[in-house]
């Protein structure tokens, strides 16, 4: 069944209705075609149920802007969604890249900090942001009596005489639904144990992020600062300010109790978003906290590593690695809502 538009319809009902699928939701792919961003492979999905978002094929899958009922919730950085051709892998220069959106991947081999480990130096988050998709498609099928929308396609990070990586990432969407779930499948096709480090940088941004809104966490959550700056807003940690400015980023690193993890962030207003995975998966959520003029955004970042880099995570012992054959699944679902008043 799909709900739309308030009514629940059966596949034979709702194609008395429509033509086809596409008129209510579906995918459709386009290419951008000017300035930083010309050449990036793009989907845009439509769930029929209000949610609207963007898979950037030519960046790694990441999500760009993501809206319901017209009200954006994703951050949109100033570099806007460049080509992956733009990107500056040595120590910082990954930000001039940094396009936010919804999901910015990060990882595969480091993730967090640049950082020298041993005699390989790391650039900041990685590159998985900058691999365009291989194998990239995007339906919309039903599956009993649900339909769905799905974007899928595979990154490789592979080096001579280092690591070969394949994620696979499935995009999967109810019609009529108002969530999404990002599934990615991750296998060592090498025949070398290599590093492995993922962290979902998700990015929200006005009018979801607002002076008040606030961000829930399950009972029991103990939260620490990162550094001095995050030290000064600890107490506030969980509550958004409006612009501010020269603000310092803050963030913080979190943990959950529980193995099923639920955070939502919620404006005055009742606009919300929750983001749902398993702690197993990510034992590791650090919450960023930029509340600049111009750069204002909340990042919630799910992980299996703090954002130190990898040098600092294989000295405290933290660093997860992926074993020859090994395949490893990791899955989150963001789901946007509208509290009652």
């Amino acid at each position: 069944m799909a709900t739309l538009f308030g009514k629940t319809y059966a596949r034979r009902e709702l194609a008395q209705r429509v033509g086809d699928l596409i008129q209510v939701a579906g995918v459709e792919r386009f290419t951008y075609e000017e300035g930083i961003q010309s050449g990036v492979k793009a989907v845009r999905v439509r769930s029929g149920g209000g949610l609207d978002f963007t898979v950037l094929l030519s960046r790694g899958m990441d999500i760009g802007a993501a809206s319901l009922f017209g009200a954006p919730f994703a951050w949109v950085s100033a570099t806007g969604w460049a080509s992956p051709h733009a990107f500056v892998p040595e120590g910082r220069g990954w930000l001039q890249t940094f396009h936010g959106g919804l999901l910015t991947g990060c990882g595969l081999s480091n993730a967090g900090a640049s950082n020298q480990d041993g005699e390989e130096a790391l650039g900041i988050h990685g590159r998985l942001s900058h691999i365009p998709a291989e194998s990239a498609s995007a339906w919309t099928d039903w599956e009993g009596s649900e339909a769905t929308v799905f974007v899928e396609g595979t990154m490789r990070e592979a080096t001579v005489f280092g690591e070969n990586l394949r994620l696979k990432r499935t995009i999967s969407t109810p019609v009529g639904g108002t969530s999404m779930t990002i599934t990615d499948t991750i296998t060592n096709e090498g025949f070398k144990t290599s590093p492995l480090m993922l962290l979902y940088h998700l990015n929200f941004g006005w009018p979801l992020v607002d002076e008040g809104t606030v961000i829930r966490f399950p009972e029991g959550t103990t939260s620490t600062p990162r550094d001095a700056a995050a030290e000064a807003g600890h107490a506030t940690a969980n509550t958004l300010t409006a612009p501010v400015s020269d603000y310092a980023e803050q963030c913080f690193f979190h943990d959950i109790p529980t193995e099923g993890v639920t955070i939502e962030m919620v404006n005055p207003s009742g606009f919300g978003v929750r983001i749902a995975y398993k702690k197993s998966e990510f034992p590791h959520l650090t919450v960023w906290k930029m509340m600049g003029e111009g750069e204002y955004v909340c990042g919630i970042e799910p992980a299996n590593c703090k954002v130190l880099g990898r040098a600092a995570e294989r000295e405290a012992g933290r660093l997860q690695s992926i074993e020859p054959g090994e395949t490893r699944r990791f899955s989150v679902t963001i789901t946007a809502f509208l509290e009652e008043k």
